[in-house]
């Protein structure tokens, strides 16, 4: 008798730097394939209110241990299945769990300006949280896992979303989640 977790439906997995849209995208393939979304950045902004700690300086300062518990809970949900997980390493830590894995990427000066609308700040000071951010957790993820998670081989797709709308991210992620899995005979 194999002892192995029984997948509860599809794993979908959004990737991507900071600030770029993961969470609007997730939410939209969750509704269109019936899933639940995970966002795991939830935990990490939490915890960093928890600590009364901006959440670049967290990001910053995290112990080692916070990112293997977030690791940890996203493979246990890539696992489980009937899920769409937002979070910069899930395609890496979802592996062959995962249906699907998506990485969205854009240029800095887009992703900054969608970042000082959303958050009413200036494009500069966006600018300058989201290279922080990202400098820190690649930092930390190179050191932790030997990748930063932008190796290409871990996804099924890359989107540029650098000239697409938000209206039109969604669709065009919603119609390639879909074709790959149709193409791996999954829907």
């Amino acid at each position: 008798m194999e002892n192995r977790i029984k997948k509860k439906g599809l794993t979908i997995t959004i990737s991507g730097l900071s600030g770029i849209g993961k969470s609007t995208v997730a939410e939209a393939v969750a509704k269109d394939l019936s899933l639940e979304k995970i966002v795991m950045g939830e935990i990490f902004r939490s915890i960093a209110k928890e600590r009364s700690m901006e959440l670049e300086k967290f990001s910053a300062t995290r112990e080692d241990e916070i990112d293997y518990q977030i690791e940890k809970k996203s493979l246990e949900l890539s696992m489980r299945g009937g899920v769409v997980i937002d979070a910069r390493m899930s395609g890496m830590v979802a592996g062959n769990h995962a249906d699907c894995r998506i990485m969205l990427d854009c240029d800095m000066e887009t992703k900054s300006e969608r970042v000082a609308k959303r958050e009413k700040i200036s494009v500069t000071e966006a600018r300058q949280k989201l290279d922080a951010r990202d400098t820190s957790d690649s930092a930390k993820y190179m050191k932790l896992y030997g990748t930063d998670g932008s190796d290409p081989s871990f996804y099924d797709a890359i989107i540029d979303t650098t000239n697409m709308d938000i209206e039109t991210s969604k669709k065009e992620t919603v119609k390639i989640v879909k074709q790959i899995l149709k193409d791996k005979n999954l829907v």
